[in-house]
């Protein structure tokens, strides 16, 4: 994996990643490793399941090589700042929110079930294999599935997993936070789950997925490169039994990481 670990004082500088020979090629070439590897791990996967039963924590064992092997060969640079994060027991990790790309990144790292918008699951091979493996998905303009996703948020936590979340319900490049929905932390509060906070960001911002962009032109953009970076922090694990200042310390963390970042963008 290229993989880079910098400390939380002195964040390595990113460098301009080159474009490929064939470019588009390249991407098409490693959209379908993508689809092939995903396969690779679901077969089998889906084989053990019928056989013996479906066991959670398997299925996010092997969905954390899947995003390990995927990573890898999509030529993704982590730059992480910081150790992995270590709670012990199910947390709440919450993230700012860039790319589609973003809870492939933290999957390498952590074994949780995301939250999803509910298109995600009409994504061809990607939408199947992550029911396979683990999955919650909310149709955010919908106040009664917004309330299902909390009583299965519950239900997971209580169960011993934990829980990848973006309660931004959309991605963006401002150097902050948008305003978080607490619905999340008021469980976390509830059951003394710890929230780790999530900071994310891409340091050439057209591999970032906002605004009107659509996936396939997106992603033949980002992946006709040869590397393509992507800035990580995991923060401590925050336990509070006031949802609003879980709310306030998660912001209050990952904006401190993105305006640190923002300033080495501008040096």
């Amino acid at each position: 994996m290229n993989e880079t670990e910098t400390p939380l004082a002195s964040p390595a500088p990113a460098t301009a990643a080159p474009g490929l020979p064939f470019g588009k090629l390249a991407a098409v070439y490693r959209g379908l490793f993508m689809a092939g590897c995903t396969l690779w791990y679901l077969v089998p996967l889906l084989v053990q399941s019928a056989l013996f039963g479906h066991d959670m924590r398997r299925a996010l064992r092997v969905r954390k090589r899947w995003a390990r092997t995927v990573l890898r060969h999509l030529g993704v640079r982590i730059l992480r700042e910081g150790p992995l994060p270590a709670p012990e027991g199910p947390a709440l990790y919450v993230g700012n929110h860039r790319s589609y790309l973003d809870p492939i990144v933290v999957l390498h790292d952590v074994e949780a079930l995301p939250v999803a918008k509910a298109e995600v699951a009409s994504w061809p091979l990607i939408g199947f294999a992550a029911r396979a493996t683990g999955i919650m998905y909310v149709k955010r303009e919908s106040k009664r599935s917004r309330f299902g996703t909390l009583m299965a948020i519950r239900q997971t936590l209580q169960e011993g997993h934990s829980v990848l979340l973006y309660p931004e319900g959309t991605t963006h490049l401002d150097p902050h936070t948008m305003p978080f929905r607490a619905g999340a932390f008021r469980v976390a509060a509830e059951l003394g789950v710890p929230v780790v906070p999530v900071a994310i960001d891409y340091p050439d911002p057209a591999n970032a997925w906002v605004g009107d962009a659509t996936f396939l032109p997106h992603f033949l953009q980002a992946f006709a490169k040869k590397y393509l970076e992507v800035r990580i922090a995991y923060g401590p694990p925050l336990v509070h039994d006031d949802a609003r200042q879980l709310v306030a310390r998660t912001r209050e963390w990952i904006d401190g990481r993105l305006k640190e970042w923002n300033a080495l963008a501008v040096r």
